[in-house]
């Protein structure tokens, strides 16, 4: 039986990974989620999953609160703001931040994250040279990094770039982008949004730029030569998948087209929980 103390660092756009792995886990595991803004998403969908799950401050977790059982499968979660994958600087300080922060109460610790422009952040190498606990983060079959949560889903970043050779002016689209279309952009195009809100009338006749921030996200498709949206379907999470990708193939004016079998996979997530547990002890 696992024992010991998994520590979760995640982003709100992977949660379907880790609901996922947790609720495909028969053996029995006592999950702990740190209270803050993020975490409301990965709470509602335990829940509907009938997962059971307790909260803690961080404050009260810094203070020792927090005493598992070291004799169970204990699991401590921290959600990580969605709008860090735009400022790859302050998600790094932040990841390796609370991962210092929480080396006391967990024995090894895997990141549902991707490294979201910190192209050579291999977290769990970091960790290895600054003497932390043990890590895990997504790869591929190679051992090649997953560097975004589109990279996640199909495996890998030598995939991705047989993905983007195939679907060249394709809009990348799988569940939970699907649900979470409006935070995930307007943390994506945050800059771009108040570029946005800064046009003149005269300036969106003479550039073509229709009112509204769907407007302006148009003609930046546009721009990119963006002609389809690309329907990554993983078979996880969003259950309205395809309502939602409607939604957004009707804002973006984008045509969906569905990847052919075989790119989305969830080999990734599989790989990734195996490593965690196997990094505690038996």
């Amino acid at each position: 039986m696992t024992h010991g103390t998994l520590g979760i660092i995640a982003c709100p756009m992977l949660d379907d990974n880790l609901v996922f792995g947790l609720k495909k886990d028969a053996e029995e595991k006592y999950i702990t989620i740190i209270n803050n803004k993020n975490n409301g998403s990965l709470r509602r969908k335990l829940e509907k999953e009938l997962v059971p799950y307790e909260t803690i401050g961080y404050d009260d977790l810094l203070a020792g609160k927090y005493c598992p059982d070291p004799s169970k499968f204990n699991i401590l979660v921290l959600m990580v703001d969605l709008g860090l994958h735009s400022r790859p600087d302050e998600l790094k300080s932040a990841v390796e931040n609370s991962t210092r922060e929480m080396q006391p109460y967990a024995d090894a610790f895997g990141f549902y994250l991707g490294t979201c422009g910190n192209f050579n952040w291999d977290i769990p190498e970091w960790c290895a040279k600054n003497g932390l606990r043990p890590a895990a983060m997504f790869r591929d079959a190679g051992g090649n990094l997953c560097h975004d949560c589109v990279g996640v889903n199909v495996a890998g970043g030598p995939r991705y770039n047989e993905m983007m050779k195939k679907y060249t002016g394709h809009f990348y689209v799988f569940p939970a982008m699907a649900s979470n279309y409006d935070d995930f952009m307007g943390a994506d195009q945050a800059d771009a949004l108040k570029t946005e809100e800064s046009l003149t009338d005269e300036i969106r006749e003479a550039l073509g730029i229709e009112p509204g921030r769907d407007g302006y996200m148009r003609w930046l498709l546009n721009q990119g030569d963006y002609k389809y949206i690309l329907k990554l379907d993983t078979g996880i999470g969003n259950e309205h998948f395809d309502e939602d990708l409607q939604k957004i193939s009707d804002r973006t004016r984008l045509k969906v087209k569905v990847a052919e079998e075989g790119w989305a996979t969830l080999h990734s997530t599989n790989c990734l929980y195996a490593k965690c547990k196997s990094m505690l002890g038996e």
